[in-house]
């Protein structure tokens, strides 16, 4: 129960985030580095829950890396269109 509690909690921070970003439209503030070396450690938690057969740690890792992969198409998105706007007030 506290695994499931834990990666509910630590899941749930990806959200205020995402609908921030999806609200402004802007990520400038997001590191692409951060994210992935996030999605790294994420991946690696995975292998971990496969030998460990925990399937907790599986899931709730495998959600983040959704979570952090969402992000990292929204900066490159919005980053794109932000460039594109700049370069048309040329």
């Amino acid at each position: 129960m506290l695994g499931i509690t834990a990666g509910a909690i630590v899941l749930a921070g990806f959200i205020p985030q995402i609908y921030k970003g999806w609200k402004t439209k802007r990520l400038d503030d997001l590191s692409y580095l951060m994210m992935g070396l996030l999605s790294s450690g994420m991946f690696l938690w995975i292998i971990y829950g496969f030998f460990r057969n925990d399937i907790v740690i599986i899931l709730a890792n495998a959600v983040g890396i959704l979570l952090n992969l969402i992000l990292i198409a929204m900066k490159f998105y919005y980053g794109k269109i932000s460039r594109a706007k700049f370069h048309q007030g040329l």
